[in-house]
């Protein structure tokens, strides 16, 4: 009477495939030994050994399982045990030594491990291949941004707050460049900025020497280059040597960029008038696609804004800011907007004390600031006075720019929100009555995924 061998494990499993290779070699040279494999997937494992135990009362634990049944109808399983217990019964029962040498078995044994190694690297490629289509969609979500001049101690505080966002779902590499600093500067911050955080994958952050071969993938260009004003300056030599930086970084653009790049700059130098004369030289992307960050001003001066007028400052928002920023601007306190809880009584919270009854009604409204605050000089003496401070500091760096600029990026780019509105230096369009041929920093929102000023919500 035959008996039969089975022998079951999980897929993965060295062991499982150790055995089956013994009870092959068995198999090949034994005329009566016979045997089954049943392999498993690793998640379907565990069910599948609970049932067995339960249906013959047996508890193993692990794999592979080895038991043997009579070739006949109705015969019970007798119960082996896992591989080592196998082994040991093939050498009692077999004399295993005799004809299978234990050289013989590790050869085999390491054959299988490379062969094992071969299979999971298949595996994986053909996953890969599958996923693909998936892959390829989230590069297509994905933004890169470059930075020109980051050697401006503000880029570190603007990386910093990229990489705080959804780095896996929102970038896939930030690029940084300065020709006027050195290699070394430059891959330094590349090797700091790559620390800021631990569950990145890869370096996002990447020091290019040719802001060419950046600009060809990028999808938003921050520009902190600018000249800074000196005493042997006269303004106009000022804006003069400005003009030459921001002209050779548009001819960088015509020659390279996307035609749906963005340009966005902080509020550095004259800002508003860098980004006219980009606007003005450029010939290869939108001119609504370039933009000054000017909410900075706004929020410098809000907190001082809120402690004269005594509103709490999570309840303003940011002051509208106005002009040719960089050169002149105005800060209009008197109009910002501010949430206000407006309380209506009924006529009985006056006629009848200690009522237990509802008294009245809050309605919560818009109001500017402009009926709290008279005109008060104290306000530009402490703003004037913090600036000066500013200046005296052994940083002084505006953390309000780099936060005004994070904001723009996150509501233009990475969560869109046309409700948004924040102060822009954007062309004039004749929205607010402004016809100046340039850049002029007002009130602004998203249409469409384009800034425009905000009085342009109505025509859309």
């Amino acid at each position: 009477m035959g008996v039969r061998y089975i022998i079951a494990g999980e897929s993965q499993c060295d062991l499982f495939a150790e055995i089956c290779l013994v009870a092959d070699y068995l198999a090949q040279r034994l005329p009566d030994f016979c045997y089954e494999r049943i392999e498993k997937p690793v998640a379907e494992w565990k069910p599948w050994l609970q049932k067995i135990n339960q249906k013959n009362k047996w508890h193993h634990t692990g794999s592979p399982i080895v038991w043997k049944e009579l070739l006949m109808p109705g015969s019970k399983p007798f119960y082996i045990g896992c591989a080592s217990e196998f082994l040991e019964y093939c050498y009692s029962y077999y004399k295993f030594d005799v004809f299978f040498a234990p050289k013989r078995f590790e050869y085999l044994i390491d054959n299988f491990g490379q062969f094992q190694k071969k299979q999971k690297l298949e595996m994986r490629r053909l996953a890969r291949i599958d996923n693909s289509d998936m892959i390829d969609k989230s590069i297509q979500n994905k933004r890169t941004i470059c930075i020109s001049g980051a050697g401006n101690p503000l880029s570190l505080f603007i990386i910093s707050g990229l990489l705080e966002q959804d780095v896996k779902k929102n970038i896939s590499r930030i690029y940084i460049y300065d020709e006027n600093c050195s290699q070394s500067l430059m891959e330094f911050i590349e090797h700091e900025s790559n620390y800021v955080g631990t569950e990145y994958l890869g370096k996002i952050v990447k020091y290019v020497e040719k802001i060419g071969a950046a600009l060809t993938s990028s999808d938003l260009l921050i520009i902190l280059d600018y000249v800074p004003f000196q005493s042997t300056y006269s303004i106009g030599e000022w804006l003069y040597e400005n003009k030459k930086l921001m002209e050779n970084i548009a001819s960088n653009i015509n020659a390279t960029a996307s035609p749906k790049l963005y340009v966005v700059l902080p509020n550095l130098g004259p800002a508003c008038y860098n980004a006219t004369i980009i606007a003005n030289s450029i010939t290869k992307i939108n001119k609504n696609n370039i933009v000054v960050v000017t909410s900075d001003l706004g929020l410098e001066m809000a907190s001082v804004a809120a402690e004269i007028a005594e509103v709490p400052l999570r309840n303003m928002f940011c002051p509208p800011v106005w002009g040719f920023v960089g050169i002149n601007h105005l800060v209009d306190i008197r109009t910002t907007i501010h949430k206000y809880d407006s309380f209506n009584p009924y006529d009985r919270y006056i006629k009848v004390k200690n009522s237990t009854l509802c008294i009245g009604t809050v309605t919560p409204e818009m109001r500017t600031l402009e009926y709290l605050m008279f005109f008060d000089v104290t306000l530009w003496n402490k703003v004037a006075d913090r600036k000066a401070k500013k200046k005296m500091s052994d940083r002084p760096i505006s953390i309000v720019k780099a936060v005004a600029l994070l904001n723009l990026i996150k509501i233009w780019l990475f969560d869109p929100n046309p409700s948004y509105v924040v102060n822009l230096g954007i062309q004039c369009n004749g929205s607010f009555g402004l016809t100046f041929k340039g850049v002029f920093s007002q009130p602004a929102h998203l249409v469409n995924d384009t800034v425009c000023s905000k009085i342009e919500r109505a025509q859309h």
